[in-house]
């Protein structure tokens, strides 16, 4: 087994997460996708990295979720995926290193620690700032919370962290309009 069987197991294991604990996940795991392999191939970034990092950086974060711990899904997703290496022979370290140190940083921070890192977390802005993304999530928060201001919250904190997170020029470009869009009609609801 190589990283292509990797590639494989990652997008399975996530899948089923997904239909376990939270099947409206699949549409924003799939936009984040196809945005990762778009910024993959414009940055030079190992593709199957960033397909490993994108199914394995929230493949827990229905279950956390459902426990009541969203915020430890980072670490239920490192944990889950060094199991998963497991059952992948000879993996080289530093490829492993990347995907965790990608899973670790996909709600950015101030140096990554390499492209497919980057790329992963832009990737992830999608979900939260793109139309398709943003639209699709508030439809979420309407079933999840049946209160207004609490999705108002909760689409706002996700549009201004995603928005922070922003670092390649190439997204930065595409989402900018959007975000500014839609923070405006965010502050005119709170009105």
């Amino acid at each position: 087994m190589g990283i292509e069987d990797l590639v494989i197991k990652a997008n399975q294991f996530n899948r089923s997460e997904i239909e376990k604990y939270n099947p409206d996940m699949k549409f924003l795991y799939e936009l984040s996708l196809n945005a990762g392999m778009k910024l993959a191939k414009e940055y030079g970034a190992d593709e199957n990295v960033v397909k490993i990092a994108l199914a394995m950086m929230n493949s827990k974060l229905p279950e956390a979720a459902y426990l009541g711990v969203p915020k430890k899904h980072i670490e239920m997703a490192v944990s889950a995926t060094t199991k998963v290496f497991k059952d992948i022979d000879g993996l080289d370290d530093k490829i492993k290193e990347n995907i965790i140190k990608c899973i670790e940083e996909h709600h950015g921070v101030e140096k990554y620690f390499s492209i497919e890192s980057e790329v992963v977390a832009n990737a992830d802005c999608y979900k939260f700032v793109h139309p398709k993304g943003i639209l699709y999530y508030s439809s979420m928060l309407g079933r999840r919370f049946h209160d207004f201001n609490k999705e108002l919250e909760q689409l706002e904190f996700k549009l201004n962290e995603k928005h922070d997170t922003i670092s390649l020029p190439l997204v930065k470009n595409e989402l900018e309009s959007y975000y500014e869009y839609f923070q405006k009609a965010i502050n005119e609801a709170k009105k």
